[in-house]
């Protein structure tokens, strides 16, 4: 099994380069170019690692070795998502526009990367210490970043000539942070480091790797200074349930899964008799009571109404992969910055399937989620890694609920998603 060795070793690396690289590599125009910087990255890295893993297994194979990964429900439930992603792009009204996408590289190819990424993770890797580890690095030197950025500086010239964090929105369209850049997305990375390394340092026998409290600390403390509240819900939406199911012992398991269940219901409760009149609280209690308006969520009110109707429109398979946004019609005009936006994502990972691949697309992406989650369940008293990744992908989950789903952040998902679904030890 030589070969095979040696393909693992090749994904090995290729998982430490993905958690320990990726989220620092900016490029070389700071944050002019980075959605494009991640992305020519992403694709370069994947590419050169499958490359390396065919080659390996093809010379194996013709050594004759034969190796017959364990196909699970989720792996199932993905390939028929990547073939309804391809029907759906063959039948759409858009074409090639299917392939790359109509915007910030979202199309099918990259839906293919992502879920090369699930298959070949799962099928050469195994939780291992060092990833922990590699996230921790990266996530460190992130925040770290981002909180000098917080404080006014750019110590790597990042932003453009002459302006800092706080010119955001008027020298520039968007907020800024760390090595992710939008606030968004820098919140959706840090609810996959913070929840992955708590739960890790938190169940680890290593002494060594309680210092990885430091960067979950720093995770969670960015996420809270960013200004995104889809960080800090599904941080706590992550809580109630990771944490239950990450304890080992059964009866405290079942004893603060009762507290969480105790806690749900409280908060629900609080947000249904919600007295306030503005906030982000009352939007919540609003939504609860089925009151959705266009303001909401920073817009987002807007956008998930005209999503939802665009949908309804091509409901079975969608407009294509990546077509979102050449079928929005909302444009925001900026009187600080005399410009006018235009809305080309749904803010919704789950919507924007919806959108693109119909109810066959993203009813099977998350048929695949959930089986993911009960394997999660089923075997959270593997090693320490295995709960704390777990932990990860739900936190991201719930964030997806209010996210873009870009290739900035996305593929540390796969990665995680793939390492969820390796062959039990």
């Amino acid at each position: 099994m030589k070969q095979l060795q040696r393909a693992r070793w090749v994904t090995d690396k290729f998982i430490l380069a993905m958690l320990g690289v990726f989220p620092l590599f900016v490029g070389f125009q700071g944050y002019d170019d980075i959605t494009g910087s991640k992305y020519r990255f992403f694709a370069w890295a994947v590419g050169l690692w499958l490359g390396c893993v065919a080659a390996l297994l093809l010379v194996g194979l013709i050594q004759g070795e034969r190796y017959r990964p364990r196909v699970r429900p989720a792996h199932l439930l993905m390939g028929a998502f990547l073939a309804a992603g391809g029907v759906s792009a063959m039948l759409s009204d858009y074409g090639a526009a299917c392939l790359m996408g109509a915007d910030r590289n979202d199309g099918y190819l990259t839906t293919v990367m992502y879920a090369a990424c699930f298959f070949g993770v799962s099928a050469l890797a195994r939780p291992r210490r060092r990833y922990a580890w590699a996230l921790g690095f990266s996530s460190a030197v992130c925040c770290v970043i981002a909180v000098l950025q917080l404080f006014g500086l750019d110590p790597f010239w990042f932003y453009p000539e002459g302006t800092n964090y706080y010119d955001k929105y008027v020298a520039y369209n968007s907020a800024f942070l760390g090595t992710i850049g939008n606030t968004g997305l820098l919140s959706a990375y840090l609810c996959i480091a913070g929840p992955l390394l708590a739960a890790f340092a938190a169940l680890s026998e290593e002494k060594w790797d309680k210092l990885l409290f430091l960067p979950a600390a720093l995770s969670f403390g960015v996420i809270a200074s960013c200004d995104v509240d889809a960080g800090l819900v599904a941080v706590a939406g992550c809580a109630l349930v990771a944490i239950p199911v990450c304890i080992r012992r059964d009866r405290t398991a079942r004893l603060a899964g009762a507290v969480s269940g105790g806690v749900t219901a409280l908060g629900l409760g609080t947000l249904w008799f919600w007295p306030g009149k503005s906030g982000t609280i009352y939007e919540m209690s609003q939504v609860l009571h089925g009151h959705l308006a266009d303001e909401f969520g920073s817009h987002r009110g807007q956008i998930w109404k005209q999503g939802w109707a665009l949908f309804r429109e091509k409901p079975w398979l969608g407009a294509g992969p990546g077509t979102t946004g050449l079928r929005f019609d909302i444009h925001w005009y900026s009187e600080v910055r005399n410009s006018t936006a235009n809305v080309a994502n749904p803010h919704n990972v789950y919507l924007g399937y919806l959108m693109n691949t119909g109810v066959v697309g993203a009813g099977l992406y998350l048929a695949a989620i959930v089986c993911s989650l009960v394997t999660w369940i089923r075997r959270r008293k593997e090693n320490a890694l295995y709960p704390a990744l777990g932990a990860a992908f739900l936190c991201f989950l719930i964030q997806d609920f209010f996210g873009l789903g870009l290739s900035l952040t996305e593929p540390m998902l796969w990665v995680v998603w793939g390492l969820l679904e390796t062959p039990e030890e």
